[in-house]
């Protein structure tokens, strides 16, 4: 490597990152391969599997004609300790989420940002094929349950940066995937909903993040509800079972509001709109601000996935939302009541 590829790499170190590489801007093959044969696979998800060749950016390219190469930057969020409470209620990478303005890893990224533009480098944050970039940078690669892992485990988050010159590149990685045991399946004998219905595959309709909080339109059908357990948004269940992750989480994340206190069963169903709107959807933006609705019913499932009984008061209440969804998930959450 060149000294300009050094001095990224360096800087991005610096920033933060765990680690840094630099592929060129070509298609990803792999990626669009690998979504058209889940589309054949699980053909009511089809129209989903469009849709995300619509919004992954898989060949830069076609919008970006000036793209030369992308900077893959890869950083750790198992550093962090997790409230016992919030275990299989936010999946972790949301709880110590890197975008949110108020943490270190937001100011290393938006620094490094800053770095390769003083460089002369014109730059653009766009989502790309982001586990695939960092496997061709050499910088993870996959195991079975499709999450790229380092030596470390699976707990990272990657970020990519469009630049407009060629530079030196990372050697091509002839392996993309960690040969797993023969005999390990945990991951999918794990996963909840079976939306990880074998190695290396994913029915993403069925996948607890889905359904908490990018099956907007309706109702998680009824016989993924109780399988869906407590979690309200995301899913660790496939993590959190493979042998090879450990967390290493001891220091403490900053949280303007504590996480802990916000987000309980009790507090979330109570929580009025306004709240919602000003405090709760600006830190997990995934649910839209319109849709207040449904974190009202992931609440209204994770408590009855937890104990019915304890909250049927709720599920009483529940009954007079505004919303028919609300009341639909009310409905069925007393059908649970003893």
């Amino acid at each position: 490597m060149g000294k300009l590829e050094d001095a990224i790499k360096a800087k991005a170190i610096d920033m933060g990152y765990e680690a840094c590489g630099i592929i060129e801007a070509a298609s990803f093959t792999e990626f669009l391969a690998g979504v058209e044969e889940r589309s054949a696979l699980f053909p009511h998800a089809a129209s989903f599997y469009e849709n995300l060749k619509g919004r992954v950016l898989a060949n830069p390219q076609d919008n970006f004609s000036w793209a030369q190469s992308i900077v893959v930057c890869l950083r750790r969020y198992d550093k962090y300790e997790v409230p016992a409470n919030l275990e299989q209620l936010v999946a972790k990478v949301f709880l110590f989420d890197g975008r949110v303005s108020h943490s270190s890893e937001y100011a290393g990224h938006a620094q490094f940002g800053e770095f390769l533009q003083a460089s002369g480098f014109q730059t653009a944050q766009v989502m790309l094929p982001a586990r695939w970039a960092a496997a061709k940078a050499g910088l993870g690669k996959f195991r079975n349950n499709n999450f790229l892992y380092t030596r470390q485990g699976s707990w990272n988050w990657i970020d990519t940066w469009l630049i407009d010159k060629q530079l030196e590149y990372e050697k091509p990685v002839e392996n993309a995937r960690y040969t797993c045991p023969a005999d390990c399946n945990k991951c999918v004998k794990a996963c909840p909903t079976g939306a990880l219905s074998a190695p290396l595959t994913m029915d993403a309709t069925r996948c607890i993040a889905y359904l908490t909080f990018n099956a907007a339109e309706s109702l998680p059908a009824e016989d993924v509800r109780e399988s869906m357990g407590t979690y309200i948004y995301g899913c660790d269940e496939c993590q959190n079972a493979c042998p090879v992750n450990t967390w290493q989480g001891k220091a403490a994340f900053p949280e303007p509001v504590p996480l802990e206190d916000m987000l309980t069963l009790d507090t979330l169903f109570s929580m009025g709109e306004e709240t919602y709107r000003t405090q709760l959807q600006p830190r997990f933006w995934y649910i839209a601000k319109e849709n207040f609705w449904q974190w009202r019913c992931n609440v209204i499932r994770a408590m009855v996935n937890e104990n019915p009984e304890k909250y049927a008061k709720y599920f009483a209440q529940a009954l007079a939302d505004p919303h028919e969804h609300v009341k639909q998930m009310a409905q069925w959450a007393l059908s649970k009541v003893n």
